[in-house]
């Protein structure tokens, strides 16, 4: 008869190498989508914009002082 205790132990041991290929696949999964995070920053940076604010504001007209 096994204890519950006996049980936990052994699921906690773990082969090195099958621990190494699960932090390979996660890092290379961080990297894919940090790439693919990336380039949509990228596109939606270098992205067309419409012509222009309808409800901006207008620039601030720039007077010139007079000259003495």
């Amino acid at each position: 008869m096994n204890l519950l205790s006996q049980n936990l132990s052994r699921e906690r041991i773990r082969d090195p190498e099958v621990e190494l290929a699960q932090r390979v696949r996660a890092l290379r999964r961080a990297r894919r989508d940090a790439r693919t995070r990336a380039a949509r920053v990228r596109r939606a940076l270098l992205a067309p914009t419409p012509a222009g604010d309808p409800y901006g504001s207008p620039p601030a007209r720039r007077t010139a002082k007079p000259v003495r």
